[in-house]
């Protein structure tokens, strides 16, 4: 085990608290984030390179506290407190990543508290573990936790570069965190009706969730490049043909895969003649950053994309639909009465001390993508052909992540060559029922088949 402080003086200076956007206070949920080398990381230079990136990042070296000021409740104590970072060799392969991004069971780094950081006791918001495997080649997996009201996806994903570039001595390219929020003109809410506006945002207003979750089952969904071009490109010209929608509407990736998902979610329930679907609502997490917010805003700037499609059934219907809740979602005005909304509702459940329930309905899905980040670019020199993002999701049924898949990996647990494929694509990875999971596959196959998309889906066991 190693203690590493921050550089000091950190970029906050002499400042002794920092003030928390009622957008960050997701107090119940870590982020768990790492990476597998084909290599072997030098300790020496891990623990210098994390030490700087602290200086840059120090929220990470802080504590949750409450304050008396009645418009900025929640904040982080600056204590400049060091960060655990474990260091393990590994005595046989059995903990080594699978080739994907999601991984279950969740080894590359130690768990938080999260019960006691949400009543503010003197608990970590970052750990971090090192394990090198007697694999040959060597590899090693660099992970993190941390609680997620300290930044969301896209500012880890900076904060993981930051280290790469330390690592390698190399100064970082991108502006350091300057911390400062960018304000919301809360006249924008004037023009939208409350009730409205929260029931955008279901999960939040449920609150205190089962602590037992549905047994459920792991779908991993892998898509080569030529794939992902063809279904674009077949539901685009079946768009064009059926003159659903004006010239507005250009489907990207993601609206194509998560609507061939969610579609034959909706036609393998029919055919079980279950109560539970047909899918109707499909939620976008929706990244503010380079819309109503800063490109460079500091910790979390997420809110959601909700689609209803009148045609579970129809993939180019729920392509669309999804395509014009994003357009939606990115009105200025509207985007800015969401995540006035969002603050408000993730204000409340801290002040209450209560949990939101993120677990989707029976007729609805939940995509949280990191599609468009370029994780593996913090690469610590390894280069990205040799760098392999690891990650986790929720165990909720319909609760998805999708991702850049990760170069191939050249050995498995038992280090054994891999079947050679090719770079890129997408993974799409959610949980389902288990009654559910061998007609969702077969609607799956047969959807893919009948729009004529080359080779099989890739599922992994």
């Amino acid at each position: 085990m190693e203690l590493v402080s921050p550089l000091l003086p950190t970029v906050l200076g002499d400042d002794e608290y920092y003030n928390l956007a009622d957008s960050d206070l997701m107090l119940q949920f870590p982020v768990e984030t790492g990476f597998l080398f084909e290599g072997e990381i030098d300790r020496k230079r891990f623990l210098h390179a994390l030490e700087r990136a602290l200086s840059a990042f120090p929220l990470f070296c802080g504590r949750l506290r409450t304050a008396s000021d009645a418009r900025h409740p929640w904040g982080i104590q600056l204590l400049n407190q060091p960060v655990e970072v474990e260091f393990i060799d590994a005595p046989d392969n059995d903990m080594l990543p699978r080739d994907s991004v999601i991984q279950d069971p969740w080894y590359y780094s130690p768990p938080l508290d999260i019960d006691a950081i949400r009543v503010c006791k003197d608990t970590a918001l970052l750990k971090m573990r090192v394990i090198n495997f007697q694999t040959n080649p060597r590899v090693t997996t660099v992970g993190a936790t941390s609680a997620h009201l300290i930044g969301d996806g896209s500012f880890m994903t900076k904060f993981w570069r930051f280290i790469s570039h330390a690592y390698q001595s190399l100064s970082f390219p991108e502006a350091v965190p300057t911390y400062s929020r960018h304000p919301v003109d809360a006249t924008c809410l004037e023009a939208w009706d409350r009730t409205e506006l929260e029931e955008q945002f279901p999960q939040l207003l449920a609150r205190n969730p089962s602590t037992q979750l549905p047994n459920s089952q792991r779908i991993t969904l892998f898509f080569s490049p030529t794939q992902l071009t063809q279904l674009r490109e077949i539901l685009s010209k079946r768009l064009q043909d059926a003159n659903i929608s004006d010239n507005t509407i250009k489907l990207s990736v993601q609206d194509c895969v998560t609507a061939l998902v969610t579609t034959a979610c909706s036609q393998a329930l029919a055919e079980m003649k279950s109560t539970r679907g047909p899918v109707k609502f499909i939620s976008n997490v929706l990244n503010l950053r380079g819309g109503i917010l800063p490109l460079d805003e500091p910790l979390n700037a997420l809110s959601w994309a909700n689609a209803t499609t009148s045609s579970p059934f129809d993939v180019v219907q729920t392509a669309v639909a999804i395509r014009r809740s994003f357009l939606t979602a990115r009105e200025q005005t509207y985007q800015a009465a969401c995540l006035l909304t969002i603050r408000r509702l993730w204000r409340d459940a801290a002040d209450k001390g209560e949990k939101v329930d993120f677990t989707p309905l029976a007729n609805s899905f939940l995509l949280n993508s990191s599609w468009r980040f370029d994780y593996t670019s913090a690469h610590f020199g390894f280069g990205q052909s040799k760098t392999h993002f690891l990650h986790t999701v929720s165990k909720f049924p319909r609760y998805a992540k999708m991702f850049k898949r990760n170069p191939p990996l050249q050995f498995g647990k038992e280090s054994q060559p891999r079947q050679e494929r090719g770079p890129g694509g997408a993974e799409f990875t959610f949980y389902l029922l288990p009654e559910d999971r061998v007609a969702f596959l077969k609607c799956l196959r047969e959807q893919f088949k009948a729009l004529g998309i080359a080779g099989e889906i890739d599922v992994m066991d």
